[in-house]
């Protein structure tokens, strides 16, 4: 995605006469993505407020920059953004954590938010950052629980594999860091996911306060996005062919 000029670096909150601007050119361009410019925003608002703010304009946004603020906010507000910038960014924080090597294009990353901030960020946000991976990788027992419950009571008999494995899951109701963000690492970093799992193997308990049936997620369930956009069917493709019976009648 090619940066815009800096003519079309937008402080927040937005002026009138700049959101007349950026609808004229939401209008003119399919994909548009607003470029704020995160130092002089926050000289105003607080990153948790400039999260919030964009979450309630809907707009697509990068940033010219980041910090660690801004990086927690993402990862624990309950309000959603689209900004893919922040979640490759998370990405790149998880490679750091389990020290697995970055491709040439997330190096590029590193220009904004460099090593020695990413060490620090690990440093001074551990629980931040472990509750996070864990959170990712119950995505697994909630997909699979959500596919099983979506099956007919015949199909469920044929499933014991299945029903055997989900008999073991856990379901926790407790308060957590983390945020209906985690739904953008799922889906724009699914290799994060991937590399979670074979670190820490099958996980067996998700917390409904993240994963549960609330259409939070831009007007939709989480189980709804994981499933249009293939993770479902990526997490039972972690298992042997036979494990999943009718995992080729129940794809979305």
């Amino acid at each position: 995605m090619p940066m815009p000029d800096e003519s079309t670096c937008y402080e927040l909150p937005l002026s009138p006469q700049h959101l007349v601007q950026i609808y004229k050119e939401k209008n003119e361009i399919e994909d548009f993505v607003l470029w704020v410019d995160y130092a002089k925003s926050k000289e105003k608002l607080s990153a948790q407020h400039i999260i919030i703010y964009l979450a309630n304009t809907n707009f697509k946004t990068t940033f010219s920059g980041v910090d660690e603020d801004l990086i927690k906010a993402y990862i624990s507000s309950d309000f959603m953004v689209d900004c893919p910038l922040l979640a490759r960014i998370v990405v790149l924080i998880i490679k750091f954590y389990y020290k697995h090597d970055i491709s040439e294009q997330e190096s590029q990353l590193l220009y904004l938010f460099p090593p020695k901030l990413i060490w620090k960020f690990l440093e001074d946000n551990s629980a931040l950052v472990e509750e996070l991976i864990n959170t990712v990788a119950s995505s697994v027992p909630f997909a699979l629980t959500k596919l099983y419950e979506g099956l007919t009571e015949e199909q469920k008999e044929v499933e014991t594999n299945l029903k055997e494995l989900l008999d073991d899951i856990k379901v926790v109701d407790r308060p957590t860091m983390c945020g209906p963000n985690i739904a953008r690492l799922l889906t724009t970093g699914y290799d994060a996911l991937l590399l979670i799992i074979s670190q820490k193997g099958l996980v067996k308990e998700y917390n409904k306060q993240i994963y549960n049936d609330s259409p939070k997620y831009f007007g939709k369930d989480l189980y709804n996005i994981m499933c249009v956009s293939k993770i479902t069917d990526q997490i039972v493709a972690f298992f042997p062919d036979d494990f999943v019976v009718l995992a080729d009648d129940n794809k979305t």
